[in-house]
């Protein structure tokens, strides 16, 4: 695996919406990347700030869990307390 990134930053608008267009299809799946949001109101304050890395590390332990991000629940919040260092 490479060190190579994509500042999205550094991205047009147009690109940006088509990057999250298409993560968002892939929520629920291992082809999550990051980008698209899979969390419900509850959560927003947490997940909207966290690198890319972290949030498909939720993700991805959040389906093999079969945690529910939608409807606030313990073993989401703890899934992303531990993750985000914040225990």
């Amino acid at each position: 695996m490479s060190n190579y990134s994509i500042n999205l930053n550094a991205i047009d608008f147009e690109s940006l919406f088509d990057l999250h267009k298409l993560d968002q299809s892939y929520v629920g799946t291992k082809k999550y990347m990051g980008v698209a949001y899979f969390w419900g109101q509850e959560y927003k304050h947490n997940l909207r700030d966290a690198t890319i890395s972290k949030r498909r590390k939720i993700h991805h332990l959040g389906l093999r869990e079969n945690i529910d991000f939608i409807n606030p629940n313990k073993k989401a919040w703890d899934l992303i307390h531990k993750v985000l260092g914040q225990l």
